[in-house]
Protein backbone atom coordinates (compact mmCIF):
# COMPACT_ATOMS: atom_id res chain seq x y z
CA UNK A 1 0.00 0.00 0.00
CA UNK A 2 1.71 3.67 -0.95
CA UNK A 3 2.24 5.78 1.80
CA UNK A 4 0.31 8.93 1.71
CA UNK A 5 2.52 11.97 0.54
CA UNK A 6 4.65 13.49 3.97
CA UNK A 7 4.06 9.70 5.82
CA UNK A 8 7.12 7.68 6.42
CA UNK A 9 7.08 3.67 6.28
CA UNK A 10 7.93 2.14 10.12
CA UNK A 11 11.32 0.88 8.86
CA UNK A 12 12.77 4.93 7.78
CA UNK A 13 15.90 5.89 8.19
CA UNK A 14 16.38 9.21 8.30
CA UNK A 15 19.73 10.34 5.61
CA UNK A 16 19.65 13.87 6.46
CA UNK A 17 22.92 15.22 6.61
CA UNK A 18 24.65 12.02 5.57
CA UNK A 19 27.81 11.74 2.69
CA UNK A 20 27.35 9.50 0.08
CA UNK A 21 30.68 9.82 -1.92
CA UNK A 22 29.94 13.24 -3.72
CA UNK A 23 26.11 13.81 -2.81
CA UNK A 24 25.41 15.03 0.58
CA UNK A 25 21.28 14.44 2.08
CA UNK A 26 19.78 17.68 2.10
CA UNK A 27 15.99 16.13 3.00
CA UNK A 28 13.26 13.35 2.59
CA UNK A 29 11.78 13.88 -1.26
CA UNK A 30 9.10 11.94 -0.62
CA UNK A 31 7.97 8.33 -1.26
CA UNK A 32 7.28 6.96 -4.75
CA UNK A 33 6.28 3.30 -5.28
CA UNK A 34 6.92 2.43 -1.88
CA UNK A 35 10.65 3.59 -2.37
CA UNK A 36 11.97 6.35 -0.57
CA UNK A 37 13.77 9.43 -2.30
CA UNK A 38 16.21 11.82 -1.40
CA UNK A 39 16.76 15.51 -2.35
CA UNK A 40 20.81 15.42 -2.41
CA UNK A 41 23.43 18.03 -2.90
CA UNK A 42 26.25 17.23 -5.23
CA UNK A 43 29.65 18.34 -4.96
CA UNK A 44 29.65 19.61 -8.43
CA UNK A 45 26.14 22.19 -7.29
CA UNK A 46 23.84 20.27 -8.51
CA UNK A 47 21.11 18.91 -6.63
CA UNK A 48 19.35 15.59 -7.56
CA UNK A 49 16.36 13.14 -6.50
CA UNK A 50 18.32 9.39 -5.15
CA UNK A 51 16.27 6.21 -3.78
CA UNK A 52 17.84 5.56 -0.75
CA UNK A 53 18.81 1.99 -1.79
CA UNK A 54 20.80 3.60 -4.49
CA UNK A 55 23.16 5.62 -1.94
CA UNK A 56 22.49 2.73 0.63
CA UNK A 57 24.27 0.16 -1.87
CA UNK A 58 26.87 2.78 -3.51
CA UNK A 59 25.19 2.52 -6.76
CA UNK A 60 24.73 6.52 -6.81
CA UNK A 61 27.96 8.26 -6.28
CA UNK A 62 26.90 11.81 -7.89
CA UNK A 63 24.08 13.75 -9.44
CA UNK A 64 25.81 12.19 -13.12
CA UNK A 65 29.18 14.37 -12.89
CA UNK A 66 31.46 11.40 -12.17
CA UNK A 67 30.33 9.17 -14.96
CA UNK A 68 31.00 12.70 -17.54
CA UNK A 69 34.08 12.95 -16.04
CA UNK A 70 34.98 9.17 -16.41
CA UNK A 71 33.81 8.86 -19.57
CA UNK A 72 36.02 12.00 -20.58
CA UNK A 73 39.09 10.80 -19.02
CA UNK A 74 38.59 7.53 -20.65
CA UNK A 75 38.06 9.10 -24.31
CA UNK A 76 41.30 11.01 -23.54
CA UNK A 77 43.24 7.81 -22.51
CA UNK A 78 42.18 6.16 -25.23
CA UNK A 79 43.23 8.86 -27.47
CA UNK A 80 46.84 8.20 -26.96
CA UNK A 81 46.84 4.91 -29.10
CA UNK A 82 43.69 5.64 -31.54
CA UNK A 83 43.05 1.97 -31.92
CA UNK A 84 40.42 1.17 -29.54
CA UNK A 85 38.31 -0.71 -32.44
CA UNK A 86 41.25 -3.00 -33.79
CA UNK A 87 41.78 -6.28 -34.20
CA UNK A 88 45.42 -5.82 -32.07
CA UNK A 89 43.42 -4.46 -29.50
CA UNK A 90 40.35 -7.03 -29.26
CA UNK A 91 43.45 -9.33 -29.22
CA UNK A 92 44.75 -7.77 -26.42
CA UNK A 93 41.80 -7.89 -23.86
CA UNK A 94 41.20 -11.38 -24.94
CA UNK A 95 44.39 -12.48 -23.59
CA UNK A 96 43.86 -10.46 -20.61
CA UNK A 97 40.64 -11.96 -19.62
CA UNK A 98 41.33 -15.46 -20.40
CA UNK A 99 44.57 -15.16 -17.90
CA UNK A 100 43.40 -12.78 -15.62
CA UNK A 101 39.38 -13.12 -14.50
CA UNK A 102 38.16 -16.14 -13.34
CA UNK A 103 34.91 -15.54 -14.07
CA UNK A 104 36.06 -16.34 -18.17
CA UNK A 105 34.89 -19.16 -19.38
CA UNK A 106 38.35 -19.50 -21.42
CA UNK A 107 39.80 -18.88 -17.82
CA UNK A 108 40.62 -22.89 -16.82
CA UNK A 109 43.14 -23.27 -19.98
CA UNK A 110 44.83 -20.34 -19.97
CA UNK A 111 45.01 -18.59 -16.29
CA UNK A 112 43.60 -21.34 -14.52
CA UNK A 113 46.92 -23.64 -15.59
CA UNK A 114 49.02 -20.72 -14.57
CA UNK A 115 49.60 -18.99 -18.02
CA UNK A 116 50.13 -15.38 -16.75
CA UNK A 117 51.07 -11.86 -18.98
CA UNK A 118 54.13 -10.11 -18.81
CA UNK A 119 53.41 -7.04 -16.90
CA UNK A 120 54.13 -4.11 -19.26
CA UNK A 121 51.03 -5.79 -21.14
CA UNK A 122 48.65 -5.48 -18.16
CA UNK A 123 49.06 -2.13 -17.54
CA UNK A 124 49.42 -0.75 -21.21
CA UNK A 125 47.47 -1.61 -24.72
CA UNK A 126 50.28 0.79 -25.94
CA UNK A 127 53.18 -1.66 -24.88
CA UNK A 128 51.63 -4.98 -26.32
CA UNK A 129 51.21 -2.79 -29.72
CA UNK A 130 54.89 -1.50 -29.95
CA UNK A 131 55.82 -5.41 -28.95
CA UNK A 132 53.84 -6.95 -31.64
CA UNK A 133 52.80 -4.47 -34.10
CA UNK A 134 50.01 -4.92 -36.69
CA UNK A 135 48.65 -7.75 -37.35
CA UNK A 136 49.39 -9.27 -40.26
CA UNK A 137 46.48 -9.63 -42.01
CA UNK A 138 42.95 -10.87 -40.87
CA UNK A 139 43.70 -14.46 -41.26
CA UNK A 140 46.21 -14.16 -38.29
CA UNK A 141 45.46 -14.34 -34.18
CA UNK A 142 47.95 -14.25 -31.01
CA UNK A 143 50.08 -16.76 -30.96
CA UNK A 144 52.47 -18.24 -27.78
CA UNK A 145 55.50 -20.03 -29.31
CA UNK A 146 55.54 -22.04 -26.67
CA UNK A 147 52.23 -23.37 -25.45
CA UNK A 148 53.11 -23.52 -21.57
CA UNK A 149 54.93 -19.95 -21.62
CA UNK A 150 53.79 -16.99 -20.77
CA UNK A 151 52.14 -14.31 -22.88
CA UNK A 152 55.52 -11.84 -22.88
CA UNK A 153 56.85 -10.37 -26.46
CA UNK A 154 59.69 -13.50 -26.43
CA UNK A 155 57.05 -15.69 -26.71
CA UNK A 156 54.49 -14.46 -28.59
CA UNK A 157 53.72 -13.76 -32.70
CA UNK A 158 50.84 -13.42 -34.99
CA UNK A 159 50.51 -16.81 -36.55
CA UNK A 160 47.88 -18.42 -38.94
CA UNK A 161 45.48 -21.17 -37.64
CA UNK A 162 47.47 -23.49 -39.52
CA UNK A 163 50.42 -22.52 -37.61
CA UNK A 164 48.84 -22.46 -34.27
CA UNK A 165 47.18 -25.73 -35.31
CA UNK A 166 50.39 -27.32 -35.25
CA UNK A 167 51.19 -25.71 -31.56
CA UNK A 168 48.65 -27.24 -29.62
CA UNK A 169 48.86 -29.03 -26.51
CA UNK A 170 48.17 -33.07 -27.00
CA UNK A 171 44.35 -33.75 -25.74
CA UNK A 172 43.81 -35.04 -22.49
Amino acid sequence: MPYPKGRRPPNFRDLTGRQFSRLKVISFAGIQKQQSYWLCQCSCGKTTKVMASRLNDGWTKSCGCLQSETRALNGKRNLRHGRIKTSEYYAWADMKSRCLYPKDWRYPEWGGRGITICQNWIDSFEAFFNDMGLRPGPGYSLDRINNDGNYEPSNCRWATAKEQASNRRPQR
